[in-house]
């Protein structure tokens, strides 16, 4: 008989992963490739649709000509992306443009309309999300008040994954998980709660919402035409899929809340699964839907945490970017290095992460970076390694808050790519005192996706089976006692800031003077101060 494979693709904000596996979990062929986000705005983030398409086929292609497997020995498919986005598709099913992403603020004002004219609890209540412009709703708002005429010409709206699998199968469908981060599906019911889309002067638009499907189920099948562009076999089952964070949560391994996984790339995003939907009386951190059967998924995250790595490599670290394209190494090798030669706490330099807004346990969008303690003593070493501890200080304060509700988990599992930094997964056990697990796979969504694939098309019998044969545990980081007594105190002060400096967060984003289009070089004014500055 011959060899049976997996086909998994993750959407990320910023790359289209995929990899074939074999249902013994081994990996035979893996690709990633980067697609644009457009920023026409401060504080607007944009991506196009047809670039999460074209994209996908082009890592499509690549794996299975890498792998060497043929299109009919794949047993099915499974796709996860970023949620929150929602794609506009007209009655032909093309794209009607650029769509706003999970990072995108403009529908801050929607989301505070909606906390005065529904409440936060009863939205809690109902969807288990804080409102806040991250989520689909407030954007649909956004776009009823600012762009009526697009969303009119709207006749489905699908998120990227949901994009994908409608030209790969001609067919528009959501998955619970999905659905369940757009602020307008019940996680109660796992149905969409069309009494709170007209609750938010959204009835107008609810036919635009897919059928929502559960993770597992077989969405469709590869046409024709898409495996003409794709090069898979016309008839291969396409799964409903499920969200990024949802597919990491499977592919760390995690079948229950005595493991959690935080996952560092653009963002950080802390989650687990529950078996029931235990909500925050304090609102501060979300519930979704599971991607298997009889599950929630409890999420906390922040806005920036790999972002802010990249912003001091890119803005603070020219030289360390031209020593790593001369030696063919990444940046941050270089960065680890010499973060490595400064001390727990950074000589007393503190770092709050916020450089895009506070999410989840604070919920804050007006918040901003702050970096405290700064002296002339500092190095660029000292300010990036209190980066890095500054996103492990927030990773414990939502540590925390779960444990508040009886979650307190012992093993925190890394993936994405901030844990590929040895430097960063030390910080982090030490500052949370909790055992960091490294899988041998940090791609986790693609492993999450082979494990729904493997349990719907019966190759595997049981989750809890599937999930021992695709995640493999590659080293363990245990807490040094000497150091999590340093890191202690650090937290104490670091929390304090926080929420001393909570009240002036909104005061400063008003007064500020961003612009919203760079200013025009006027090289006769230029010109001017050249020579008036050498005379």
């Amino acid at each position: 008989m011959d060899e049976e494979f997996i086909l998994a693709v993750d959407i990320g904000t910023t790359t289209v992963k995929s990899a074939i596996f074999n249902t013994d979990g081994r990996i035979l062929a893996l690709e990633g490739q980067e697609y644009p986000t457009y920023y026409p705005r401060p504080g607007w983030a944009e991506q196009d649709p047809e670039d999460w398409w074209n994209t996908t086929v082009q890592v499509v292609r690549s794996v299975l000509r890498k792998s060497r497997a043929e299109p009919g020995q794949i047993l099915g498919i499974c796709i996860s992306s970023q949620r929150e986005t929602m794609a506009f598709l007209d009655s032909e099913g093309r794209s009607l443009g650029r769509v706003p992403i999970w990072m995108d603020r403009r529908s801050t004002p929607q989301a505070e309309g909606i906390k005065e004219k529904i409440g936060l609890q009863e939205i809690y209540r109902r969807t288990g999300l804080v409102a806040d412009a991250t989520f689909t709703a407030t954007k649909l708002l956004w776009f009823k008040e600012n762009q009526p005429e697009l969303l009119k010409r709207a006749r489905v709206g699908l998120q990227p994954k949901d994009y994908v699998i409608f030209k790969l199968t001609n067919r528009a469908v959501t998955d619970h998980s999905v659905a369940s981060r757009t602020m307008l599906f019940n996680i109660n019911t796992r149905s969409w709660d069309y009494e709170l889309i007209s609750e938010l002067g959204l009835e107008d638009y609810a036919g635009i919402l897919p059928e929502s499907l559960p993770s597992w189920e077989v969405a469709g099948e590869v046409t024709p035409e898409a495996s003409s562009t794709t090069g898979l076999k016309a008839g291969t089952p396409v799964l409903a899929g499920t969200g990024d964070r949802t597919a990491e949560i499977l592919g760390a391994g995690i079948l229950s809340s005595e493991r959690v996984e935080e996952s560092t790339g653009t963002g950080s995003t802390t989650a687990t699964l529950l078996s029931e939907p235990l909500l925050d009386p304090k609102m501060r951190f979300s519930v979704g839907v599971g991607p298997i059967p009889n599950t929630w998924a409890l999420e906390a995250g922040m806005s920036t945490a790999g972002a802010i790595l990249r912003w001091f490599r890119d803005q603070l670290a020219e030289s360390v970017n031209l020593l790593a394209s001369s030696t063919k190494r990444r940046a941050y090798e270089y960065l680890d290095m010499e973060a490595e030669y400064v001390p727990p706490g950074s000589n007393g330099l503190i770092v709050l992460p916020f450089f895009s807004g506070a999410r989840s346990p604070r919920w804050n969008p007006y918040a901003r970076g702050v970096v405290f303690g700064l002296t002339v003593f500092h190095t660029r070493a000292h300010i990036f390694r209190a980066l890095m501890e500054g996103v492990a200080y927030e990773i414990r304060k939502i540590l925390e808050v779960i444990g508040e509700v009886g979650i307190r988990p012992s093993e925190l599992v890394l993936i994405g790519g901030g844990a590929k930094s040895p430097t960063w997964a030390r910080i982090k056990a030490n500052v949370t005192g909790v055992e960091v697990v490294l899988p041998g796979l940090l791609d986790a969504a693609l492993g999450g996706d082979a494990v729904l694939v493997a349990v719907s098309s019966g190759a595997v019998s049981e989750y809890s089976e599937a999930v021992k044969v695709f995640f493999r545990e590659r080293a363990r980081i245990k807490p040094e006692k000497r150091l999590v007594e340093v890191y202690n105190r650090y937290y104490s002060l670091y929390e304090r800031l926080a929420e001393t400096l909570n009240e002036y967060f909104k005061e400063v984003s008003q007064i500020s003077d961003v612009p919203t289009t760079a200013p025009a070089w006027d090289i006769d004014r230029l010109v001017h101060l050249l020579f008036k500055l050498e005379s």
